[in-house]
């Protein structure tokens, strides 16, 4: 079980680490061995939304960009990206999205980009959550990532994916929906209420699970008593200085605090002097793109690329 990651230099282990790396080579699945096809603008499923001039709702498509490793000869882990923006902004086309997902498709992953409803397509929510706008398109939101899963392990031949081993990244708004992937029930947020059935294209009958989870500059306090010892694996990095209001550091802390009580394996990286959206942060001279893939091939795959202990 892992703690707070922090800052610390240590030359002796350098070496030794130097010199083991050129003696034997760089550890499986670090450096870039495929080159990357992509497929931009698959469906992977419908969603309700709403004109504003207009008073019943319609079903509208919600695509993804599919990045694949070229001539891939077998079933592929799958990584799942879901973009922030506060619900109302942001996209699957974002630069560090797309860099994101080119970078663990040439290492060996299937990547899906994904998009989901945002506020100005004013979805339908259950009870509670529908009384207010927003708190509507979150749910919304964590209903689409859901669909987005399901659809991904329905068509697992057609996209070259392992179905048992399917990863969720999000980042800010999309780790507000994506720690809801991880961590609550299947029947949990299947559909936008009940006078709004699943669509068929959505696969209600696949499950939505998923095997590992990374949580970028997020909150959780939503589901934070959905947390159970049988969630995935969970990584969590968070700007020490974020104190934007619906993601402060402190709930990295609650989250953290969470799966610890409940025996979940995780990481907890506290990003010192980074506030919300800490992309360029480093730890020991790895980027969090390759602290992430490091963390998913060990769960993914079981081979740990770590370079020296954890320190806590």
């Amino acid at each position: 079980m892992l703690i707070r990651i922090t800052r610390m230099f240590r030359p002796k282990l350098w070496m030794a680490v130097a010199f083991a790396m050129a003696t034997a080579g760089c550890p499986p699945g670090v450096l870039p061995t495929n080159t990357v096809e992509v497929t931009n603008d698959v469906e992977y499923g419908l969603g309700y939304v709403r004109d504003n001039s207009e008073a019943t709702y319609t079903l509208a498509p919600l695509h993804m960009d599919v990045y694949r490793p070229a001539n891939a000869d077998e079933p592929k882990p799958a990584v799942i990206i879901m973009h922030g923006g506060g619900f109302v902004e942001g996209g699957r086309g974002e630069e560090r999205i797309i860099d994101f997902a080119k970078y663990f498709a040439s290492r060996g992953y299937v990547a899906f980009a994904i998009d989901y409803r945002l506020l100005q397509d004013n979805p339908p929510a259950p009870d509670l959550w529908g009384a207010l706008s927003f708190p509507a398109v979150v749910h919304a939101a964590i209903v689409d990532a859901k669909a987005a899963v399901r659809h991904i392990r329905a068509n697992a031949n057609e996209y070259g994916v392992d179905p048992d081993n399917i990863a969720f990244i999000g980042e800010s708004a999309g780790a507000i929906a994506g720690v809801a992937v991880a961590v609550t029930n299947a029947d949990q947020y299947s559909a936008d209420g009940e006078d709004f059935p699943i669509p068929q294209q959505n696969e209600p009958n696949e499950s939505a699970r998923v095997q590992a989870y990374v949580h970028l500059w997020g909150s959780a306090d939503h589901v934070l008593t959905s947390v159970s010892a049988e969630d995935p694996p969970t990584m969590i990095l968070h700007g020490e200085e974020d104190d934007v209001i619906l993601t402060p550091f402190a709930a990295a802390e609650r989250l953290h605090f969470a799966l610890e009580l409940r025996g979940v394996p995780h990481e907890f990286y506290a990003a010192e002097d980074f506030g919300h959206a800490a992309w360029n942060y480093r730890l020991r001279g790895k980027s969090l793109e390759r602290l992430t893939l490091d963390f998913l091939n060990e769960h993914l795959l079981g081979k740990s690329n770590r370079i020296g202990p954890i320190l806590h």
